[in-house]
């Protein structure tokens, strides 16, 4: 199907890259169906709402970002997905870029689950952790420690 975006213009979008998230995405509860269109070469994927075409979040494989991410999905966003089994689940979080990429950051703390298998989404809001809404997409390399003489 065609779809018009304010960003992209008209694209193209295949049934396997459209996601329905039942009760929408915080903050924009209205929208329901959006596609999921990977950014070539990259973790990153634009997440795109196919009834605003005003609409869009930049999403990443926080993984590829932060390898050691985890969390406990809970139960009732697991039944609510109809999750059964880690192969169907794609975990993604929303990027916030204010200024330029080098100034972006990841929301850890709400992570957007797919079920690939139902194409059906949620975003959930982790509790009792230690994760923040603003963690920096692009980490500073550590400093070389002083090699020894």
């Amino acid at each position: 199907m065609i779809i018009e975006t304010t960003r992209f213009g008209a694209i193209e979008v295949r049934d396997k890259e459209v996601y329905t998230f039942p009760s929408g995405i915080p903050g924009f509860p209205e929208y329901k169906q959006y596609a999921l269109i990977p950014v070539e070469d990259s973790p990153l994927f634009h997440l795109q709402s196919l009834e605003e075409g005003g609409l869009a979040f930049v999403a990443a494989d926080p993984f590829s970002f932060y390898p050691d991410y985890e969390f406990k999905l809970p139960e009732q966003a697991e039944r609510e997905l109809e999750l059964k089994t880690p192969e169907e689940v794609l975990v993604l979080n929303i990027v916030s870029i204010q200024g330029s990429l080098a100034e972006a950051s990841l929301n850890l703390v709400a992570p957007v689950i797919f079920n690939t298998s139902s194409r059906t989404a949620r975003q959930i809001i982790l509790e009792g952790t230690s994760y923040t809404t603003r963690h920096a997409l692009m980490q500073s390399e550590k400093p070389n420690e002083e090699e020894e003489a």
